[in-house]
């Protein structure tokens, strides 16, 4: 059966017509999936509101201790570790190999049971340090990791965080035998759920667990202006070649815009965190693309749009709502709603230096003053600690 549902596979990726049907059909599943959510949720909001801010923390140090369960290491080390390193006491879990966190590709129940004796151990270990840790953050979803482990870190006193990017397509996942594989499954388990959709904090709320709205951010010491280094690109996109990223660039390059592409299936091949943070100084427009998956106008937040303003070059990237309450748009970033938009607007800024240079000075004030994953990372410390304000300053970030 596997052999055969390889073949199937090989096949749709060679025939064009095969492959858009596919792309086509998953597209349509995540967002009636997401319909479904939403109409769920609507239908059955939270009796009362979890207050985050009323649980039974521990007694937080300014720099608690953290024991951080990350899954992409390339991607945890872009400035979120960092960040926690400037804020915490930080120890890392690592794989029971050695290797960084938590994700492999065994099979969905063999690496839970893995992933949770690993847990154990690792609390053993430095309880028997004097480290255990206040908080437990994880960015992790009930496939990796059963969460059986959370409620024994729990019972020694640790609070579990949970970091979601992709609750907007990825909230429930799959039924398994064991429950739902996305974060989902995790509820019930984990003290806080932080996500990156705002509509999904009620989601959270409705089952009984606590959320907070936590948004992708930057890092201001990776990604910055080098005026050292030339303006050698018009436009650039890092990013998988995939679905409409793939018709917007081709679009572009007919309509004459300079495209340089970045990423798996591109010309420019994969690059590294500090590859990525000289290209987007060195470009003129940096281009994003907010859809999800092979979806054409289902749209969620993604780490380029803080990485790329937080360089200092002109972003454009698809219109995606949740933008418009972390940035002014058309003054800090600009927009476009289809592919013949982000074309004349590639065009229109390409032929106006003296604006995309302003807007992209203005964009990465904003992500400065705001979007840094210190200062996400220093406010939700604070919101931990009821009695104290909310720091207004990000301590630890480059001005």
């Amino acid at each position: 059966m596997g052999a055969l549902r390889g073949r199937i596979a090989s096949l749709v990726r060679a025939t064009p017509l095969l492959r858009e049907a596919h792309a086509g059909l998953r597209a349509w599943q995540v967002q009636a999936g997401y319909r479904a959510l939403v109409r769920r949720y609507a239908a059955n909001p939270a009796a009362t509101v979890p207050a985050a801010a009323n649980l039974p923390w521990v007694d937080l140090e300014q720099r608690p201790r953290v024991l951080f369960i990350g899954t992409d290491e390339e991607q945890d080390r872009s400035g979120f570790i960092q960040a926690l390193e400037r804020c915490s006491r930080l120890d890392m879990f690592r794989h029971e190999s050695g290797c960084y966190g938590h994700n492999d590709p065994r099979a969905p129940d063999v690496r839970r049971a893995a992933n949770a004796r690993q847990l154990d151990a690792t609390l053993d270990a430095l309880a028997a340090q004097g480290r255990l840790p206040h908080l437990v953050i994880a960015q992790t979803w009930a496939t990796l990791i059963d969460p059986a482990a959370f409620d024994r870190a729990r019972v020694r006193g640790c609070r579990v965080v949970n970091v979601a990017m992709d609750d907007r397509h990825q909230f429930r996942g799959r039924r398994e035998r064991w429950g739902w594989s996305g974060t989902l499954g995790l509820v019930g388990h984990i003290d806080l759920a932080l996500t990156a959709a705002p509509e999904c904090v009620a989601w959270y709320e409705a089952e009984g667990c606590p959320a907070m709205y936590f948004p992708e951010a930057s890092d201001s010491d990776i990604f910055r202006p080098m005026p050292e280094l030339p303006k050698a690109y018009d436009v650039s996109f890092i990013g998988g070649r995939y679905g409409i990223r793939e018709r917007i660039v081709r679009s572009l390059r007919r309509a004459g815009v300079r495209v340089s592409a970045w990423g798996t299936g591109w010309e420019g091949g994969r690059i590294d965190v500090p590859g990525m943070a000289r290209v987007f100084a060195q470009s003129r427009v940096v281009l994003g693309v907010g859809t999800i998956g092979h979806c054409r106008d289902f749209h969620a937040l993604k780490l380029r749009d803080f990485d790329a303003p937080m360089s200092g070059s002109c972003y454009l990237t698809h219109d995606n709502p949740d933008l418009a309450s972390l940035y002014e748009v058309g003054t800090e970033l600009v927009t476009y709603r289809t592919v013949d938009d982000c074309v004349a607007q590639a065009r229109a800024l390409l032929a106006n230096p003296v604006r995309a240079e302003s807007i992209g000075a203005a964009g990465r004030a904003r992500a400065l003053r705001d979007h840094t994953w210190t200062r996400r990372f220093a406010d939700l410390f604070d919101r931990l600690r009821p009695a104290r304000p909310i720091n207004a300053a990000s301590p630890g970030e480059a001005p």
